[in-house]
């Protein structure tokens, strides 16, 4: 990629000197001429800071970030330069917050069509794999970089438009689905339900639906995590969440319909009343729910689970029909004894 050095492990930049000029001169200039001054490193956190603040407004950010000879090198050595301060971890909050502007330009890259391309040609996204890892005490300003980097990589995950092959492609090759799992099983609620989102869309594509279920591990470790999710979310549900668990419940059982393993590992949770009154009053009251996805999802939660139910009925009666027809046959066999018998006193007598 012509507009990226052959190496980013270069001398951090991360703890130079912050700007000798005054902050506020930046906020009178152009997108463009920010663009230009991410080359200086005592600027290059207040020149972050400005350019998340336009990012709504100006529609050519992406193509200025991109275009511009290292500006994609430089925002690289911002997220990379913090490696080192994972384990332990010393991440400050300002530390956090400037690898933060960084990775939101990186998503504003992501939001692009002709820019997300180029970044997953580069594979760039495996350079934020690092912050997906779950750290053992709960470090706030690791949690907030984690969750912008699921926000970057969700963006990604628009596997529809005309390069989205490529991108689940690189999500599969790089196995990002073991990454999320753990995000979902041990981090704060909103990076479980980002990394819930990435996992649902992945799971929607028949290819990554595929990789998923290809092996019994990777089978049992999605639906596994899903569980437990279940389980976190009872206490206090949130809708949105409880959706995306819903779906990729949905794709699995594409595959597994009504197999008794995927049965089992279904949580209790969702068939008895645990959700109900969250799905219920959200119906009603939620304008989120009025879309014709949310409530096509909530139509196929109440299929599946029907079909579980029934599945469930099923193999009731199919125990109770075996054991219906072991006491039959109990019984013929003490119907047969008695006839012998009966027949041995007769020739006696």
């Amino acid at each position: 990629m012509e507009n990226l050095p052959e190496s980013p492990f270069f001398e951090s930049t991360l703890g130079s000197s912050p700007s000798q000029k005054n902050p506020n001169d930046l906020s009178a200039l152009t997108p463009n001429q920010l663009v230009l001054l991410i080359h200086d490193a005592s600027l290059r956190e207040e020149v972050m800071h400005h350019l998340c603040k336009k990012k709504d407004s100006c529609r050519v950010l992406a193509l200025l970030l991109w275009n511009n000879f290292n500006t994609v090198y430089m925002l690289l050595l911002e997220v990379t330069s913090v490696y080192r301060k994972f384990s332990p971890s010393m991440l400050s909050m300002r530390e956090a917050t400037r690898a933060c502007c960084a990775l939101a330009l990186f998503q504003v890259l992501a939001n692009n069509p002709e820019t997300r391309r180029g970044l997953i040609k580069a594979k760039i996204p495996c350079y934020f794999y690092p912050f997906l890892k779950p750290c053992e005490d709960h470090d706030e300003p690791l949690e907030h970089v984690r969750i912008t980097t699921l926000g970057v990589l969700g963006d990604l995950t628009k596997f529809d438009d005309p390069y989205g092959s490529h991108a689940l492609h690189l999500f599969l090759e790089s196995e990002v689905v073991p990454l999320c799992l753990k995000c979902m099983d041990a981090c704060d609620e909103m990076s479980r339900k980002l990394a819930t989102l990435i996992i649902m869309k992945i799971l929607t594509q028949e290819r990554g639906l595929t990789y998923c279920c290809a092996t019994p591990e990777r089978f049992f470790a999605i639906v596994q995590v899903l569980r437990r999710v279940v389980e976190k979310l009872s206490p206090k549900p949130c809708l949105l969440h409880l959706v995306y668990v819903i779906q990729c419940y949905l794709c699995l059982s594409k595959i597994l319909r009504p197999c008794d393993a995927f049965v089992r590992q279904i949580p209790p949770q969702l068939f008895d009343n645990t959700f109900r009154r969250t799905l219920l009053v959200s119906f009603i009251c939620s304008p989120l729910l009025m879309t014709a996805k949310l409530r096509g999802c909530c139509r196929c939660y109440i299929s599946i689970f029907m079909d579980v139910y029934i599945f469930r009925q099923l193999k009731r009666e199919k125990r109770l029909q075996r054991r219906l027809h072991q006491v039959m046959h109990q019984v013929m066999h003490q119907v047969q004894r008695l006839r012998e018998l009966r027949e041995r006193s007769e020739l006696v007598l």
